[in-house]
């Protein structure tokens, strides 16, 4: 079995806690780009600007080449793409354990109170499994 790096997991379980919230994260942010704080522009009569002149395109370029919202994007179908390819258990493993604000389950008790149909090590292993998936998704793990 393949060992991903402590660090590695840890931000991907962060995503995962994230993932509820990630389209408003990403609605905000595209918020932010088209209508940005206006500085006031004290400099009166100085020379031409760099920047394009029509808002509108400014705002489709800046949304495009935004890091943040890119990374934001990444994350969210690289989470969706794994559950995708995730069977029942482990879908229901990420929704009790990472995506409820407050998990009322254990994996323990995801296993006693039947809510998962696999034993113990099996279902750390499915844990793993969706840990490492999404990580190779999003470029941060290469098991060879």
């Amino acid at each position: 079995m393949n060992i991903i790096r402590s660090g590695t997991k840890k931000r991907i379980e962060e995503i995962l806690r994230d993932y509820p919230k990630m389209d408003r994260y990403i609605s905000n942010r595209k918020q932010e780009l088209m209508y940005p704080i206006q500085e006031v522009d004290e400099n009166v009569g100085g020379g031409k600007s760099s920047k394009v002149s029509r808002p509108q395109e400014q705002m489709i370029i800046t949304i495009d080449e935004d890091k943040e919202l890119k990374a934001l994007e990444h994350e969210k179908k690289a989470v969706e793409a794994s559950l995708l390819d995730s069977d029942t258990d482990t879908n229901i493993i990420a929704r009790e354990l990472y995506f409820k604000e407050h998990p009322k389950y254990q994996m323990d008790g995801l296993i006693e109170d039947g809510l998962i149909y696999c034993g113990h090590t099996q279902a750390f292993q499915k844990k793993a499994k969706l840990i490492r998936r999404i990580a190779k998704e999003m470029g941060l793990y290469d098991p060879y």
